[in-house]
């Protein structure tokens, strides 16, 4: 059984998919940063759940790249790298705004453990990434250190409410 081949057109109009819920995630970002001082995970919500479909076009686009009819595949590649790149920063950014303004709250809104959990893991997956041989370096130090910041507002928001975390029930 032979695997199916993708034109160029095809990737194309996948990456232009993908640069639009980039665009669509960094405004939700900055809405779940203003939203989280009022003690609301809606917007962040929101802006998790457009980075979990950024998430699920990178999967077809890689499978797409992989069995790319046209050889010339560098320039797709490239576009493809810098806008998962931008998708990294961004949640990385996002995340550690939005934990630092949690981290000043004496009271959690309800929901907080479901977001803990799967930030957890999204922290981990990004720092993972940071270190693949094709973006690390290109990222920056400073992304590196936001991302160990965001870790580290994480798990103060943790400690604080440790009870989120029970994993008993």
């Amino acid at each position: 059984m032979s695997k199916r081949q993708y034109t160029r057109a095809e990737v194309k109009e996948l990456l232009g998919a993908l640069e639009r819920q980039c665009r669509d995630a960094s405004k939700l970002a900055a809405l779940a940063e203003r939203e989280a001082s009022k003690h609301s995970f809606s917007a962040y919500r929101e802006f998790r759940d457009k980075v979990g479909e950024f998430q699920a076009l990178v999967i077809l686009i890689e499978q797409r790249l992989r069995n790319l009819v046209d050889s010339r595949s560098d320039d797709l590649r490239d576009q493809f790298e810098r806008l998962d790149m931008v998708m990294l920063a961004l949640l990385v950014r996002a995340s550690m705004r939005f934990f630092f303004v949690l981290s000043a709250n004496s009271v959690l809104p309800m929901g907080a453990r479901e977001i803990f959990v799967s930030e957890l893991r999204s922290l981990h997956d990004a720092s993972q990434k940071l270190n693949n041989p094709a973006y690390a370096g290109k990222l920056g130090p400073e992304l590196e250190r936001d991302l160990e910041t965001a870790s580290m507002i994480l798990e103060e928001i943790i400690d604080k409410a440790p009870s989120l975390l029970s994993f008993n029930g």
